[in-house]
């Protein structure tokens, strides 16, 4: 009979553990049924909503990446944001192109914010954050409004339309108060 010494067995059995908690683990992220990473949230549907905080901080490191600063989210750009997607999104049925209406001085004169510098983008037929992220980045008008230097602040909204050609009706405001 062979003897094991007992800091040895000890050992043995907190790796095993330690390797059985692991595969646990893993078996409990990958599975189909487990919750989705906020950006891949389908906003094609009834109830799906963006996780604003969320797309801040994946704009915020690609700006970082670009060797711009970030930016934080304002509660006035946020607003202006909300309602011209919803205007979009209600007036998708009537309209054939989305497009900025050019009334972005409006807006946010409106919503209480004296803009310095601003930029905008409205986009339609992403149905998740990281799908608009990418059409944005990978749109030179898009990407010049993400990494405008100058922004410090920045309003981010989605409007879903089910009964329209796109669905998802996208605001991104990024701004520099006067």
């Amino acid at each position: 009979m062979s003897r094991v010494a007992p800091s040895l067995r000890l050992r043995t059995g907190f790796r095993l553990a330690a390797l059985c908690g692991l595969a646990l683990l893993a078996a409990a992220c990958s599975s189909p049924g487990g919750p989705q990473p906020a950006f891949y949230q389908n906003l094609a549907q009834s109830g799906g909503s963006l996780d604003a905080e969320n797309a801040r901080g994946m704009i915020n490191s690609y700006r970082k990446s670009q060797g711009v600063g970030e930016v934080a989210l304002n509660p006035a750009l946020m607003s202006l944001a909300r309602g011209y997607a919803a205007t979009l999104a209600s007036n998708a049925r009537t309209q054939a192109k989305v497009q900025p209406d050019g009334k972005l001085s409006a807006r946010l004169q409106a919503a209480g914010y004296q803009a310095a510098d601003v930029s905008e983008s409205v986009t339609a037929g992403y149905h998740t954050f990281a799908e608009a992220f990418s059409g944005w980045r990978d749109s030179p008008p898009h990407r010049k409004t993400m990494l405008m230097s100058s922004a410090t602040d920045m309003g981010i909204a989605a409007a879903y339309a089910p009964n329209t050609k796109y669905k998802v009706y996208w605001v991104l405001v990024m701004a520099r108060p006067k």
